[in-house]
């Protein structure tokens, strides 16, 4: 079933204009004038870094030079200034008519500004996407409102593409609060100091806690993989109230043209980011202690010491053992790791592992003794007080 370039726009656009800030222009409007006569619809915006022109050709119509001098409009008039210091316009021609009528779709040689040719075969439904100028929309929409024709779809009513309008309109005054905006703003900024290192570190630290294997989880590992998705949070939220590349008119929830259903996703934004950091300084850290002790209380012959009892101090019956297990260290700091006990007649070296970081020490005598580990390359070390007695 074939369709017309005003309905393909038309579905089109419905979609695009509230998702990337489009407006529509009268065929008559005076500005446009120098190609307006080789299209059937003009969208644009020009607002942001990336201002951009939208525009439909049907058969008949020139989208090359509808495309050239769309381009020299936008060089001539999108230009930097005081509030909007870097400015990078860009131009999408959508040609619709059947193949053998078709320009070929690909960039606009000697354009002003970046532009490119969209094909759409009306016949078929086949959509060529080949370059994607700055302010670009989603290609995806094309290809979806071509696809939907074709099974027979009706486009959209143009009350329905006003409606659409309407809509960019309403989002651009309905961001958020000053108020709001000044108390994320101070948020954001809390846990990106509070976070943002310990989230950077955690993915340096990532690809060594993936090639670890499940084996090695432990409430350290969940603390870095937390810090990661804390990180995460403050990116997503920063990108938000910055609108950065349009997602705060483009995310579901925070986008909405109503302002209980905005408020409502910031809410929640907000509390899932608290709740996060409940878990990562107050749950985690508690279950570590809880761990520790356990491993202490419950053997005092045979005792474990790991990366969770780094600085503190562990307890060892006369006799017994303490085994070190460092593997929570990146896996590229295993081998050579240096084991010593500040005081081998109470603690003294029995074993180490030369391919990990895993030691044996035995508790000879009454006393106080300190056990430390440094990597090959003095990047990580381990310290642990470790008190010999009767218990």
């Amino acid at each position: 079933m074939s369709f017309t370039p005003e309905e393909l726009a038309v579905t089109a656009l419905v979609q695009i204009l509230p998702r990337s800030r489009y407006r529509l222009a009268a065929q008559t409007d005076e500005r446009f004038q120098s190609f307006a006569g080789n299209t059937t619809r003009i969208a644009y915006r020009q607002q942001g870094a990336t201002p951009a022109f939208l525009l439909f050709a049907g058969p008949g119509q020139n989208p090359n030079a509808a495309a050239m001098a769309a381009a020299s409009w936008a060089a001539a008039n999108w230009r930097p200034n005081a509030i909007q210091r870097t400015v990078k316009p860009g131009v999408v021609a959508v040609h619709v008519a059947p193949g053998n009528q078709l320009q070929p779709a690909g960039p606009v040689t000697g354009a002003a500004v970046p532009a490119a040719i969209w094909s759409v075969d009306s016949a078929t439904g086949k959509v060529d996407i080949a370059g994607k100028p700055p302010g670009s929309p989603a290609a995806a929409e094309i290809k979806r409102a071509a696809a939907n024709l074709m099974r027979g779809v009706p486009a959209p009513a143009l009350g329905e593409l006003d409606m659409a309008e309407r809509g960019v309109m309403q989002m651009r005054m309905a961001g958020v609060s000053p108020a709001l905006r000044s108390g994320l703003g101070i948020l954001l900024l809390l846990f990106a100091l509070r976070y943002g290192l310990g989230g950077l570190g955690g993915l340096i630290a990532l690809p060594s806690i993936l090639n670890s294997g499940p084996g090695a989880m432990s409430y350290q590992t969940l603390r870095i993989i937390l810090s990661i998705v804390l990180l995460a949070g403050i990116v997503f939220g920063a990108g938000l109230l910055f609108n950065f590349r349009n997602m705060a008119y483009a995310t579901p929830g925070f986008s909405s043209p109503t302002v209980a259903v905005r408020n409502v996703a910031w809410a929640a934004y907000i509390v899932a980011m608290l709740g996060l950091a409940v878990v990562y300084d107050g749950v985690l850290p508690q279950l570590e202690r809880t761990q520790a002790n356990a491993i202490v209380k419950g053997d005092y012959t045979h005792v474990k010491a790991t990366l969770a009892d780094d600085g503190g101090e562990i307890y060892v019956t006369l006799g017994g053992d303490v085994s070190l297990d460092l593997t929570g260290w990146p896996s590229s700091e295993w081998s050579r790791v240096t084991f010593k006990s500040s005081n081998p007649s109470v603690l003294s070296l029995d074993t180490a592992d030369s391919a990990k970081p895993v030691a044996k020490f035995s508790a000879h005598q009454d006393g106080v003794a300190r056990v430390e580990a440094t990597s090959a390359d003095g990047k990580y070390s381990f310290q642990v007080q470790v008190d010999v007695g009767t218990v």
